[in-house]
């Protein structure tokens, strides 16, 4: 008696499904799976997940070629590395012509990475920053070559109006390694979070919480390698349980990685110095991509109105309505803004953002496909 019960309830659900498709797929929805664009994100999103892994190996591969050519995975700038800053004063001069001066300066300082730029106010030039390094980076160096640089400058009044920050490469060194760590340490309790929101048992978030902390601490107080091997293998077996007991979390995660990395790749193709200011936005960067992953998944996961597909396409109109004024606004800052710090915020921002609506919209979204359907819930099923 109950197996039949349990049998008209299985035929009941099938029935139900199977209305609900014909009622959504074959109405208006389905017009719109036949265009071009709709039909292409709808039947062939597996495909689309090729595209954006190989964007991934592709950005993974110019910062290895950074890091080679460099030492250094990112172009770090005089905060982060060390050197001198020479910012001089134009206003009511003639307008200094950036190009010939950079020249000039590279030919007068062929052992020096010499690096120019110029303030401006209303496109009316108001000053100039020139920064430089030497072979050591040492005070009595930096001292030397800002002099020089003084000296070699045609402005009138050039040492009266300059004015110069020495950043000695210990200290510009020490920035950057607890900038990294911070970057790091904000990731993966970002990715604890994920869990704890996402994951199935108490216990696995328990072990997660406990293995999270440790790697926090490891990772702050990481001064051998000792430290950075142990760090490894707790980073490793939390990748491990993110994958075993939370795919949603770890699609997440990859997303927000994959971000972060397409948007480092792009700086070190365009060779743009980044400060502990360009460190900040990624910070930001990463709080931002989560932050679209996140209503992605919560409306897929959790929402029970309309089929998964559909469910996508409506959150789709959401995040790109919150992407394009965060793009518009952080757009407007970088063209009228006459901050450095500003616009190298900016910058990152903006590239940042460009790489979210890629691995949100199309990778996240497509892990999550692939995730329901080996639960047994296709696109077009409630």
């Amino acid at each position: 008696m109950d197996s039949e019960k349990h049998r008209r309830l299985l035929r009941a659900q099938k029935l139900r499904r199977q209305e609900r498709k014909n009622v959504v797929v074959d109405a208006p929805l389905k017009k719109e799976y036949q265009r071009g664009y709709n039909k292409i994100y709808h039947n062939h999103y597996k495909e689309l997940l090729f595209f954006t892994f190989g964007l991934l190996f592709l950005s993974l591969l110019v910062i290895g070629y950074t890091y080679v050519k460099t030492g250094d995975i990112i172009y770090k700038g005089v905060s982060l590395s060390g050197g001198i800053t020479v910012t001089v004063g134009t206003e009511g001069l003639d307008t200094v012509d950036m190009k010939l001066l950079e020249e000039k300066l590279r030919l007068t300082f062929p052992d020096n990475d010499i690096h120019t730029r110029e303030i401006s106010e209303f496109g009316q030039q108001q000053g100039i920053t020139i920064e430089a390094t030497t072979k050591d980076n040492s005070r009595e160096s930096l001292d030397a070559i800002g002099k020089e640089i003084i000296a070699v400058l045609n402005i009138d009044d050039a040492a009266s109006r300059a004015s110069i920050e020495v950043t000695g490469p210990s200290l510009g060194e020490s920035f950057f390694k607890q900038t990294l760590k911070a970057v790091l340490i904000a990731f993966i309790f970002m990715g604890l979070v994920l869990f704890l929101y996402f994951g199935e048992t108490t216990g696995e978030k328990i072990v997660t919480l406990i293995l999270t902390t440790i790697e926090a601490l490891l990772i702050w107080h990481a001064s051998n390698i000792w430290i950075v091997l142990l760090a490894i293998i707790v980073g490793v077996i939390l990748v491990v349980l993110y994958i075993k007991y939370s795919i949603p979390s770890t699609a997440v995660i990859l997303a927000a990685f994959s971000t972060i990395t397409f948007t480092i790749a792009v700086l070190d193709i365009m060779q743009f110095r980044i400060s502990t200011a360009g460190i900040a936005a990624f910070l930001m960067l990463i709080g931002y991509s989560v932050d679209t992953d996140i209503l992605l998944s919560t409306r897929v996961l959790k929402s029970s109105s309309g089929t998964v597909y559909e469910r996508i396409v409506s959150t789709i109109k959401t995040g790109l309505t919150m992407t394009g004024t965060t793009f518009v606004a952080a757009l407007v800052s970088l063209i009228f803004t006459q901050s450095d710090v500003i616009k190298e915020i900016m910058i990152i921002i903006v590239i940042g953002i460009i790489a979210d609506i890629i691995y949100t919209w199309v990778q996240n979204s497509g892990i999550l496909r692939i995730y329901l359907e080996h639960k047994g819930r296709k696109s077009d099923d409630a």
